[in-house]
């Protein structure tokens, strides 16, 4: 008999333990304390009353669509890279619904059905989700860890010589929490320029540091000497997931940059996914942020603190 449905779709579906025994505490009406809830609408994050004023709401009566998003957003944006020393021009910008709709534009863009990835291990489970529904393969470049996190670039090295389109890189790691160093960036551009392969780099914890480091890497937007996309977002950025607003900047030599715009443009056009409320309400969100992302940080680092304070400071 014919398959009913797709093989990018056969995931094993059986509930881990761990959520097995979490639904049956659930359906008893049982209390549960989860201490890996990461959602920021229940864990207690102020936030004002909603980003979405009247006056948004009448603007937004009148659809005028834009593939890479409405201009005032993509300033808006821009603006914030500029207020970060980074910068970027609106017509480098292309807005998304979320980073992992990003991600499918980017796989689509880059890979034809069967060509491959290179993703970071340990890493995030959502890019092997992403790389499947979209026909793309992946492989794994390593992370290693000698008393600090740093990517293993022999295993980086053997997923370019494979012939990878591109190369994911979470800055920082989630979960390991590293950024990508300093030397490290410059590894990277220069290995992918020769080979060559596309630079897509997730930034959405990037504004969450412990401090500061000269070894740490700036935010790779607006790197000129390989194609770049950039990936970051309202969800983490301001504790705003369901704002539904995320955004790629593109950058890199203008023989590339310039093709992958207009054929992210196509695709973003086949779409239309991003709402025009937030749109029209980035700029006011982007100009707290620095409030949301201070919030965010100081909670967890005092998490951190209880966390150290109940195991013992000599626990690895």
């Amino acid at each position: 008999m014919r398959p009913m449905f797709s093989s990018r779709t056969d995931w094993d579906l059986l509930p881990s333990a761990l959520s097995s025994l979490l639904s049956e505490k659930r359906m008893k009406g049982e209390s549960i304390i989860d201490l890996a809830d990461s959602n920021p609408t229940r864990c207690g994050i102020p936030h004002t009353p909603s980003s979405i004023s009247p006056e948004i709401v009448r603007r937004s009566a009148v659809y005028e669509p834009d593939p890479r998003g409405l201009p005032a957003a993509r300033q808006a944006i821009a603006a914030w890279y500029r207020s970060h020393g980074r910068p970027v021009d609106p017509e480098q910008i292309v807005l998304t619904s979320s980073t992992s709709e990003a991600y499918s534009f980017l796989l689509r863009l880059l890979c034809n059905v069967g060509e491959s990835i290179a993703v970071p291990k340990p890493g995030y489970p959502l890019f092997e989700y992403l790389s499947r529904i979209n026909d793309v393969a992946h492989r794994h470049y390593r992370l290693a860890y000698d008393g600090e996190w740093h990517i293993d670039f022999g295993s980086l090295g053997e997923a370019l010589e494979a012939g990878v389109k591109g190369m994911i890189v979470v800055h920082p790691n989630n979960p390991t929490g590293s950024y990508v160093k300093v030397d490290e960036a410059g590894t990277i551009i220069k290995l992918l320029t020769a080979h060559p392969a596309a630079l897509i780099v997730d930034e959405v914890f990037h504004s969450f540091p412990f401090g500061t480091s000269d070894r740490r890497a700036g935010s790779f937007a607006g790197t000129e000497d390989v194609l770049t996309f950039t990936v970051n977002g309202l969800s983490k950025l301001v504790a705003l997931p369901q704002m539904k607003l995320a955004w790629i900047a593109v950058s890199g030599p203008r023989d590339l940059a310039k093709p992958a715009l207009e054929r992210l443009e196509i695709i973003c056009d086949t779409y239309l996914s991003v709402s025009t409320p937030v749109q029209h309400a980035a700029n006011g969100i982007l100009k707290q942020q620095p409030l949301y992302t201070s919030r965010v940080r100081d909670r967890v680092m005092q998490n951190y603190n209880d966390l150290k304070r109940i195991i013992g400071v000599d626990s690895p």
